[in-house]
Formats: C-alpha cells, sequence, structure tokens
C-alpha cells in the first residue's frame, strides 16, 4: 500500500495503547503485547491529490477521512491477526464541540445540575440550528457477556422483538434513549462561523446560591468548582412535561424565563419513560452523543434483544439511521472500557474525562485558525479529536 495506517489498540482493562504505522503490505505488526481484549482502532487522512491517485477521481473535500474499529478482540497465543477494512467517515459542517458530563463537586460544586453540551459551527457559511436533532445514545453498561449481546459486547439489537433489518441494525444504526430538538421556524436561530450554541441542563448562573423548585436554598460552597450558564443559548426543562402527567416540577430543573427550552421529543413510549426530571447526562461517561436533521420524527423505536415479552412497562429505545447524523461522540467510562454505542462510521473511538463530579469537560482540539476562524479537529475519532479541561462554555481547548 502506498498509503500507511494509523493503528492503535487499546486494552480494554488497563486502558494501555500500543500504536505503529502499517507496513507497504498493510499489516501492522505489534510486538510483546500483553495477552487480552482490546479495541482496535485504524484511520487515515488522504488529501485530495493522495486521494486523486489512489481512486481515480477527484474528491469534493480536501481531505478524505478513513477510519476502521473492532471492538472487544481477544489478543493471545491463538489469536494473533485481525482483517481490518477502512471506510470512509462522513464529516459534517456542525460538530459537537464540548462536552460537559461529569458535573461538579456534589456538596461544594453544583453537582449534575451544571451540566452542557455545546454545538460549533466549524463552516465558514452561517447554519441554522433550528430543527437540529440532539441525541444521547444508549448501550450496554458493563462488559457482561451474554447471548444477547454481539462479539463487540455491545447488544445485538438484530435480536429484539419486531426488528426486520437483520445484521444492519448493528452497523447503520444507533439507539437512543432521549431526543431532543431545538425549536424554530428555520431562520430563528443562526450560527455565525466560527461560533457555537450552549445547551445548559438549566441555564444559570451556578455559582450563585439559588432557590429550587420547592423554594428551598441552594448553597454554592465554592463557586470556583462550577460555571455560569446564565447565557446559555437553549436549555432543557421538564416543567411542562411533567405537569401534564400530573407532576408536580423536579425540585432542581429551575427554568430561565430568557432562555428558550428545547422541545422534548422521546424518553420512550408513554407510560414507560426513561425519565421524567431533567436532561441528565451520566456523569461516569456510560452515554454517547450524536446531532442530526430529519424533515419528520418518524423512526421506530425497540426494546432490549433481552427482552423477551412487551407489556406496558417495557422500556424502549429509538432506532436512528446513522447515515443521517451530522456528528457523533462517543464518551467512555471514566474508569471501565466499555462496549461502543455509536457504529464506527460516527466514531471508530471514544473520548473521557479523568473523574465523575470533576468540574471536567471534554472539548474538540483546535486544527488551524484561517483568517481569525478557529477550525476544530474532526477526524470521526475522539480519542484524538478530544483532550480535557476545566469546563468552559464557548471556550477552546488548550491542546
Amino acid at each position: 500500500l502506498a498509503h500507511k495506517v494509523k493503528i492503535t489498540i487499546t486494552n480494554t482493562n488497563s486502558s494501555e495503547k500500543y500504536e505503529i504505522l502499517t507496513n507497504e503490505a498493510g499489516e501492522a505488526v505489534f510486538q510483546n503485547v500483553i495477552p487480552g481484549v482490546y479495541d482496535i482502532n485504524a484511520t487515515i487522512t488522504l488529501n485530495k491529490t493522495e486521494f486523486t491517485s489512489t481512486f481515480g477521481y477527484t474528491p469534493d473535500a480536501d481531505e478524505v477521512i478513513f477510519n476502521a474499529s473492532i471492538g472487544q478482540t481477544l489478543v493471545n497465543t491463538e489469536n494473533t491477526s485481525k482483517e481490518i477494512t477502512l471506510k470512509t467517515a462522513r464529516l459534517g459542517d456542525l460538530v459537537i464541540k464540548q462536552i460537559y458530563y461529569a458535573g461538579s463537586h456534589t456538596t461544594q460544586g453544583a453537582s449534575f445540575r451544571d451540566q452542557f453540551i455545546e454545538i460549533y459551527n466549524n463552516s465558514n457559511e452561517v447554519i441554522y440550528a433550528d430543527g437540529l436533532y440532539l441525541g444521547q445514545a444508549y448501550g450496554v453498561l458493563n462488559n457482561t457477556t451474554t447471548e444477547y449481546v454481539q462479539a463487540n459486547g455491545q447488544w445485538d439489537w438484530s435480536r429484539s422483538i419486531g426488528m426486520t433489518v437483520g445484521a444492519v441494525a448493528n452497523t447503520d444504526y444507533t439507539y437512543c434513549d432521549y431526543i431532543y430538538q431545538i425549536p424554530g421556524t428555520g431562520n430563528q436561530y443562526p450560527i455565525q462561523p466560527g461560533e457555537s450554541i450552549v445547551i445548559a441542563q438549566s441555564a444559570l448562573n451556578h455559582k450563585s446560591p439559588l432557590v429550587d423548585n420547592d423554594g428551598e436554598a441552594i448553597e454554592v460552597v465554592n463557586p470556583e468548582l462550577t460555571i455560569d450558564l446564565s447565557t446559555a443559548d437553549f436549555e432543557v426543562n421538564y416543567t411542562a412535561f411533567r405537569a401534564d402527567l400530573g407532576l408536580e416540577p423536579f425540585r432542581s430543573d429551575i427554568e430561565n424565563p430568557a432562555v428558550p427550552n428545547l422541545n422534548i421529543t422521546y424518553v420512550g413510549r408513554p407510560g414507560a419513560y426513561h425519565a421524567t426530571t431533567d436532561m441528565v447526562f451520566d456523569n461516569q461517561g456510560r452515554d454517547s452523543f450524536i446531532i442530526f436533521r430529519a424533515e419528520n420524527f418518524n423512526f421506530n423505536d425497540y426494546a432490549l434483544p433481552n427482552v423477551l415479552t412487551l407489556t406496558s412497562s417495557t422500556k424502549f429505545f429509538v432506532q436512528i439511521p446513522a447515515n443521517i447524523v451530522i456528528d457523533g461522540v462517543e464518551t467512555q467510562h471514566v474508569s471501565n472500557n466499555i462496549p461502543k454505542r455509536l457504529p464506527e462510521t460516527l466514531d471508530i473511538s471514544a473520548t473521557k474525562v479523568n473523574t465523575a463530579f470533576s468540574t471536567e469537560s471534554v472539548i474538540r482540539k483546535t486544527k488551524q485558525i484561517v483568517d481569525g476562524r478557529t477550525i476544530l479537529l474532526d477526524t470521526n475519532n475522539s480519542a484524538s479529536d478530544f483532550s480535557i479541561i476545566k469546563a468552559n462554555p464557548r471556550g477552546f481547548a488548550t491542546n
């Protein structure tokens, strides 16, 4: 092969990584690897000239990225080789820039109340946020092997009751327990080139004392451990949702009337909702995130593959085609690697903070600055694309 591919293998138990480039035969030969279970990632970026000389036609983009991944691969003296096929990765003009899921100190900060996600316009044109969907992808929470999971440890969704698409259920789709949508008429919420929108759980200054929905004071012992989200562009509030169910507002779901609310599009089926409290990200990193657009929200939803009988209390997860996803970011458990939720066409690896409730966020690195506009790194390889900072809405990575 004329081009060398970077191959990374990561021990799922110790997180120890080995990384080399393929040789002229397209082989990556690792020496002295400790036996164990590994995630395997491969990536290469070709510029327009390299792509044209290799494939015989000129691509639209200046760069084309190829990625591949194989999860939960046993490496020992009897299993010493694996074949991996590279595929082109879809890159979008909107990217998930920063995810603050860790939260802050549970007694001295704001706990989970100050979580947010930031979406960035990585293009040189205005993009309207109106109608954009944000989804939290769901999957296996541990590394338990059962007959209902695939070889990579993730659910075998092809076995869900009512599934009709076969094996591609596991490769061409992702499954979400929560979906939110940005409101708007179509040109109401512009994102300028090189700028972003911040979606807060609660768009408040979490550094200041608050009064919750029960009228009780919430003190902030150490304001430096949390952040100010009062200038967020959007928030998610469940007050109206709960009122429709005859429920009082969740005590810490405090609304900022000056900030628009996202529409709550999907939280499971009525009578078996995943939650009726607030938009809460898993502080251990066991979520993954996607943004996408669709003319109509008309997608199938399915129970987990190990559910053999459907009842009124069965939890369902909505199936989103990977080919409509604009960007996806896999986040990983802070201490124990768990199976990936997103197809490799969306993200071949994962990013994570060091510790839960640490005020740490993951943020996309800067690729370059052109005429004052920051262009963020986007190779669909989050382990390389992201770094860790103290949560900073609209800030940038120090790389």
